[in-house]
């Protein structure tokens, strides 16, 4: 059985009874002759507080197809949009009609306007012990929350956007600080992850019947945006097991599909030319640009169509995705400074008189936000927002304790079209760039599709039509552009093989040991061995280039036999890098994404063994298959072949 390698995917491996750090000196490969520098024969560096994990190459890196992984009895797939401001989802069964449901009807006391999502939030209450217990979700935390600070209830939170925290490109001191421990950003999103995913588990229930429903008969498949790196799409699939969503009996995180995004966008888009736009056709070898709009991030991807019918429909990918942290979330974040600049004494009665009215803000302005760019250039679009009694109150006085003109009123705050640009201009002008960048990359692409929460923006698409018009045929955004990532994510679960190939975004490789030169390498990495040999520490040895278009099926194979005798584990970590050729696994601009260690058979022939890795980069997370091969099948005796246990640290 193949083992899959998806980083920090448990914790650090223990050290093994009756082991310890060994001194530096086990760390010098024995050669009298060592490997020349960019040799294929690395010696990977010491890991600090590990044990051991010296290996040695002996064959050359190929490729290999891999087998077909599917679960078995799976008889529900729910394709799961988690996002930054709303969150929703799509079911289908496995096998038989082609039919994907889209759920809609959402709870809340505030009467909710229908849409195909519910709001990503949670509200918390304090209990004296000083524990937080999450009483509601979505829609009902919101209204929760406000209703208690008008009770003058201060024992509550309102937590949102917390979905970003899970990148660790996010610096937002404000949000990370937004979760009042002893909660964590893990706690909090499985707490969401478990309501939300329960909630899709009835819905489902309701389909099956009560006898033949089964929750391990349910394929989970889980979006994430396309920028994101190998530590978060692996703490989302923890967060789903976490959330007892997913059984170790079903697999645990292994059973958890992963999309990205604007993938799963692209094929719910190819599905709907077939139904609603019959005017768009498109030909093997046609390019595709797909821009998911979403409410945090902004993912753009341009795939190439290699097969047009549905049955057989197969994309690959022709640059490398690219994607940024502004989406419609950071339309709301420029409406707030828009308003602190209005209004001189906002922050500070948000900060110490009604905290909560932020959250009643947003809510107005989610409103103003999704209808501004109807009907521009006919008419001048002016809006108003009611303001909270004792903001105006306030208000009235700091402008007139600063000698300020009296205003004609202090109720509202008037938002005319100038302003609502202003607003949206810096997010809406970012993606207008990023689909520029693409472009530039590219030539003839026929069809732009724009999906996501905040391709309902009339504003964004009037932009986005008027700027692009004329460079691309046809633009396209869905009916409910909003739910076109989750019913996607349906579609790829049933048909896995529809990505043929991905252009990769990083550099990917291990830090190994290899002589050291004078003059180029840093004093700081030499170490001294055995005969006054000198070695260079933290090299990088590539196993992927950033920019290779690599097949999904296709892997990094290198065989490896133990450095030193008896060694009873072999270790590994991986790094990326934004570069194509870093030198050093160290420096700003090299990310440690991640690290395993394989349990070696016990009693081995150490002169007898070959331990291999194939290394997928392919793929939506990176995976390792780990075998070993007994024996050199010599004297008429079959070299035996076995999997071997794979386990994962940070």
């Amino acid at each position: 059985m193949s083992n899959l390698f998806s980083f920090f995917c448990g914790s650090k491996p223990q050290t093994i009874e009756g082991e310890s750090d060994p001194p530096f000196r086990h760390y010098i490969p024995p050669h009298p002759e060592p490997n020349p520098v960019g040799s294929s024969s690395p010696w990977p560096d010491p890991i600090p507080g590990h044990n051991s994990g010296l290996i040695e190459p002996v064959d050359q890196p190929r490729s290999l197809r891999s087998m077909n992984r599917t679960r078995p009895n799976v008889r529900w797939i729910i394709g799961l949009d988690f996002g930054t401001t709303f969150s929703g989802f799509a079911y289908a069964q496995a096998s038989g009609p082609e039919e994907i449901s889209v759920y809609f009807d959402w709870p809340s006391r505030q009467g909710e306007k229908v849409y195909c999502k519910t709001l990503s939030g949670l509200y918390y209450i304090q209990a004296e012990n000083g524990e937080w217990e999450c009483v509601s979700w979505g829609h009902n935390a919101r209204s929760d929350y406000l209703d208690s600070q008008r009770r003058n209830r201060p024992n509550g939170v309102y937590l949102s956007k917390f979905k970003l925290l899970l990148s660790r490109d996010v610096n937002d001191p404000a949000l990370a600080a937004s979760v009042p421990p002893p909660l964590t950003v893990h706690s909090v999103i499985v707490d969401y992850l478990r309501r939300i995913g329960e909630y899709a588990l009835q819905v489902v229930k309701t389909h099956d019947g009560n006898e033949l429903f089964c929750r391990d008969s349910v394929q989970w498949c889980v979006t994430v945006p396309s920028i994101w790196d190998e530590n978060a799409k692996q703490k989302m699939k923890e967060c789903m097991v976490d959330a007892e969503l997913v059984s170790a009996e079903a697999g645990g995180k292994e059973a958890v599909q992963v999309e990205f995004e604007p993938e799963a966008a692209s094929f719910h888009c190819h599905q709907m030319l077939r139904q609603s736009h019959a005017n768009v056709i498109l030909e093997p070898m046609d390019k595709m640009l797909v821009v998911d709009a979403g409410g945090g991030t902004v993912d753009i991807v341009v795939q190439r169509l290699l097969s047009r019918s549905f049955e057989r429909f197969k994309v690959e990918e022709v640059t490398p995705s690219t994607g940024s942290f502004c989406g419609g979330t950071y339309v709301d974040e420029s409406f707030m400074r828009f308003l602190s600049g209005k209004i001189e004494c906002l922050d500070e009665f948000l900060e110490n008189d009604v905290p909560s009215y932020r959250t009643r803000l947003l809510k107005e302005w989610g409103e103003v936000k999704c209808s501004f760019g109807h009907d521009m250039g006919s008419r001048s679009q002016t809006m108003e927002i009611d303001l909270h009694s004792r903001l105006r109150d306030k208000w009235k006085e700091h402008e007139t304790r600063q000698g300020y003109p009296a205003r004609e009123s202090y109720s509202e705050i008037e938002l005319t079209e100038k302003d609502l640009k202003s607003i949206f201009d810096p997010v809406v002008d970012e993606i207008l760039e990023m689909i520029a960048a693409q472009l530039r990359l590219v030539s003839d692409v026929k069809v732009m599709f724009v999906v996501g929460g905040f391709a309902a923006s009339p504003y964004l698409m009037s932009r986005i039509r008027e700027r692009y018009g004329n460079a691309v045929q046809y633009i396209v955004c869905p009916q409910n552009p909003g739910s076109a990532v989750c019913q996607g994510a349906v579609s790829l679960s049933r048909n896995p093989d529809t990505v043929f190939s991905r252009v990769l975004r990083k550099t990917y490789g291990t830090s190994v040991t290899l002589p050291f030169r004078d003059g180029v390498d840093p004093i700081e990495y030499l170490r001294v061995g055995t005969g006054g040999v000198r070695w260079c520490r933290y090299r990088f040895d590539k196993f992927a280039t950033k920019g290779e278009t690599v097949e999904v099926n296709q892997c990094v194979q290198k065989a490896y036999v133990p450095h030193s005798p008896g060694q009873t584990r072999i270790l590994f970590d991986l790094y990326s890098s934004a570069e194509e050729n870093p030198r050093y696994t160290q420096g700003a601009n090299v990310t440690r994404e991640g690290g395993f260690h394989i349990d070696l058979p016990a009693s081995y022939n150490r002169e007898q063994a070959t331990f291999t890795f194939s290394v997928f980069f392919g793929r939506i997370s990176i995976e390792l298959h780990a075998k070993a091969r007994m024996g050199r099948g010599s004297a008429g005796r079959e070299a035996r072949t076995m999997s071997l246990p794979v386990s994962y640290y940070r």
